[in-house]
């Protein structure tokens, strides 16, 4: 397994990387002696193709009891739904919100 010394502003750490090729994966072990505010600051130096590939790892990472959703995020959904119950004849079909995004 090849590795590599990075060179990050005030940092260094070893990079242990392994390329799986049956899988199509890869997978990096990172001994990284970061806080949190320096992983920010890493992030932003990012593209915005690589924080939105970064999101997607995150998202895919992470389970249905670890996300936190706020109560008051919570009581507009159920507002909502209790709206679209009560008068269905507001709401639109998929089919049509994509067609008025089209237009």
């Amino acid at each position: 397994m090849p590795s590599w010394i990075l060179l990050l502003p005030r940092q260094n750490f070893k990079v242990f990387y392994d390329n799986t090729k049956a899988m199509n994966t890869q997978r990096i072990k990172l001994n990284v002696p970061l806080n949190f505010n320096q992983l920010i600051d890493i992030v932003r130096q990012l593209s915005p193709k690589e924080k939105q590939q970064l999101s997607s790892v995150l998202w895919d990472e992470a389970s249905e009891e670890e996300i936190d959703i706020p109560e008051s995020h919570k009581k507009i959904v159920r507002q909502r739904l209790k709206n679209m119950e009560e008068n269905p004849e507001s709401c639109l079909s998929w089919e049509e919100i994509e067609r008025k995004i089209k237009l």
